[in-house]
């Protein structure tokens, strides 16, 4: 059973954002993460992990139609602050949350 860190989630957003791997990249690993039935999340972590991958993965869908469902930059900044520690974390702060 594999478990699910933060810091594995920290690495990949930052690549995401400093160009280093595409959307479809950090999509489908996020998407592989999300269908997996035996994935563990960091004890005490496990909220804001499921909420992470779960908007990562809308970028493994390339259709225009999905692309209104893409976390926007602000947001993967702000889990990343919420990940690393630096911000409570807030779902009602993600306006995709509040849809």
């Amino acid at each position: 059973m594999a478990c699910l860190t933060r810091t594995e989630v920290i690495d990949r957003i930052e690549k995401y954002l400093a160009r280093k791997i595409s959307a479809a990249d950090i999509g489908w690993w996020a998407f592989d993460i999300f269908v997996e039935a035996n994935i563990e999340y960091e004890p005490g972590h496990e909220r804001i992990l499921k909420d992470v991958i779960q908007a990562l993965q809308h970028f493994h869908d390339d259709d225009p139609l999905m692309r209104q469902f893409y976390p926007e930059e602000e947001d993967l900044i702000y889990y990343l602050r919420c990940l690393k520690g630096e911000e409570m974390y807030n779902p009602q702060k993600i306006p995709h949350w509040n849809v």
